[in-house]
């Protein structure tokens, strides 16, 4: 990226991404914002004050309230009123409306549309935007619009505009006229390449929406009497960044160890619990975590899908079961200890791993291992924990606080917010505060308004989340030690179990400890 400023000579910035699909991403949000910088330029330079991108915040007229619009008040004197309440119509008008270009509102409503409506809709509505632009150009017919076509007609190709002589027309008219269509037709394309290369699993999971994109694009392609440099070029990484998404599709190398080792008892690791040094395991336990994170699409957080139809958030779901699996075994590795002393090493080794997950932004796992830790089967071990030296008490001590469910575990999101990414935050932490926002603030006003402010504060939170995903950690696999982990955990004790194991190590009633000549685990 070069910078033009008020220097001589323009100073370049080289942006390094963590892998092709966050490459994607970054190009379309700079992108969108050099298209911003162009459409407010060329308004100026051709139209002056009359021109359609237009700087809207000049023109208070566009954010009068409306039977089907309204706006929030004005936060300060250079901020744009942003919408709070919308007919789905007029939400689709402002995001194909070259006079509103905010990356915001783009990614929130890209985020959050399955709120209130589906895809077909939304991408029926960028069709008849090209179309009707196209249709404005001076003696061209306009094409039969396939956006809102039955469904069992979705897939007819249409043919392009015929061409027309433009010699009748007056050299300003069609100049205007191409203009308005060019911009038009930079907006369709910008909005098609932000939902490709931020939400492909739309057109993953719809392989009908995916095929009537592509059709348009065909058809769009084809028609180079009206397609300018600017327009082909955009198309071609169109179809470039469905190419990329499509090969980045195929899964994270930890992603076949997962598939085969969890939720498969009977397997044995061939490692010890002792044996694996507590530096791989913490590096390992986040390896782990952040794949099963980045495996989350952003449409598993609404709605409270992971509580309403699990079958639409399979990978919360999975993550949250694994969270108890994997405190379970951190307690079955304690109490397969025979000895005190042995449960105490244990133990230890457990609390180092917590301190070295903390220390790598893992809070997914450190929320995991305390858990285990702090199992009232486990607490109860008054001979085992005597053994444990007092600074690795304190150590747990402090981990408890920064994991603690107060106050919505206040400390572990104010630690969150501290570090830089990579980070792997427990996921319910999130979770909590989406139900807080879909339980609190209703989807559709008294008037049936799309409540878009609802929607800004659900995209804020997992728009954090999704920074998360797409920052990756500079950490090799080592597949013996993931394997270790994922099948002790499938073989882990069930609470019950691990009440049982608790007791019969230390009886309830028992009145001194038992024989245990073993060393400290200091």
């Amino acid at each position: 990226m070069t910078l033009l400023d008020s220097s001589p000579d323009p100073r370049t910035i080289t942006l390094v991404a963590e892998c092709p699909r966050d490459k994607a991403s970054w190009t379309v949000d700079i992108s969108q914002c050099i298209e911003n910088l162009q459409s407010e330029t060329s308004s100026h330079s051709y139209y002056g004050r009359s021109s359609l991108s237009n700087d809207p915040r000049s023109d208070p007229r566009l954010f009068a309230d409306g039977a089907t619009i309204k706006y929030s008040l004005r936060m300060n004197s250079g901020q744009t009123p942003k919408v709070r309440y919308a007919s789905l119509d007029k939400l689709l008008e402002r995001l194909m409306d070259a006079r509103f270009l905010g990356v915001e509102y783009l990614n929130t409503f890209l985020l959050t549309y399955r709120c209130f409506t589906d895809g077909h809709t939304v991408l029926g509505y960028i069709i008849n935007t090209y179309y009707d632009a196209l249709a404005k150009l001076p003696d061209n017919g306009v094409p039969e619009s396939p956006s809102y076509l039955p469904k069992n007609n979705i897939f007819e190709k249409h043919s392009p505009p015929p061409r027309h002589s433009l010699t009748s027309i007056g050299s300003e008219s069609v100049f205007m006229a191409a203009k308005y269509y060019s911009e038009v037709a930079m907006r369709v394309f910008n909005v098609i390449k932000s939902w490709i290369s931020k939400y492909y699993q739309d057109f993953v999971s719809d392989p009908s929406l995916h095929q009537r994109l592509m059709i348009f694009l065909d058809q769009v392609a084809s028609n180079e009497s009206n397609m300018t440099q600017c327009g082909r070029k955009a198309v071609n990484i169109i179809h470039r960044s469905l190419a990329l998404q499509e090969a980045s599709s195929a899964a994270y190398p930890i992603g076949d160890i997962y598939n085969h080792y969890f939720n498969k008892s009977g397997d044995y690791s061939c490692l010890s619990n002792l044996a694996v040094d507590c530096e791989v395991m913490a590096q390992q336990l986040t390896i782990l975590e952040h794949w099963a994170l980045t495996e989350i699409a952003p449409n598993e957080f609404l709605d409270k899908s992971w509580v309403k139809d699990k079958e639409r958030a399979p990978h919360i779901c999975s993550i949250m079961q694994r969270c108890d699996k994997m405190s379970n075994m951190v307690a079955s590795e304690v109490l397969s200890g025979e000895t005190a002393s042995t449960r105490a090493k244990t133990i230890t080794r457990w609390i180092n791993v917590a301190t070295l997950c903390r220390k790598y932004n893992n809070f997914a796992s450190l929320l995991q291992v305390v858990a285990g830790l702090t199992f009232s089967a486990i607490q109860r071990l008054k001979y085992t924990w005597c053994i444990v030296p007092q600074e690795i008490k304190s150590e747990l001590n402090a981990l408890k606080d920064v994991v603690s469910v107060a106050n919505r575990f206040k400390n572990m999101k104010a630690e969150i917010k501290r570090c830089d990414p990579p980070c792997v935050p427990y996921v319910g932490v999130y979770l909590a505060d989406l139900i807080s926002i879909e339980e609190g603030v209703q989807n559709l006003n008294s008037n049936g308004l799309i409540n878009f402010a609802k929607m800004r504060m659900l995209a804020h939170t997992i728009l954090e989340i999704r920074l998360y995903q797409q920052t990756y950690y500079d950490l090799k696999v080592v597949p013996d030690v993931v394997k270790h982990i994922l099948v002790n955990c499938s073989n882990a004790l069930c609470e019950d179990k691990i009440f049982e194991r608790s007791y019969t190590l230390e009886p309830r009633n028992q009145r001194s400890p038992p024989v245990d000549h073993s060393a400290s685990c200091a």
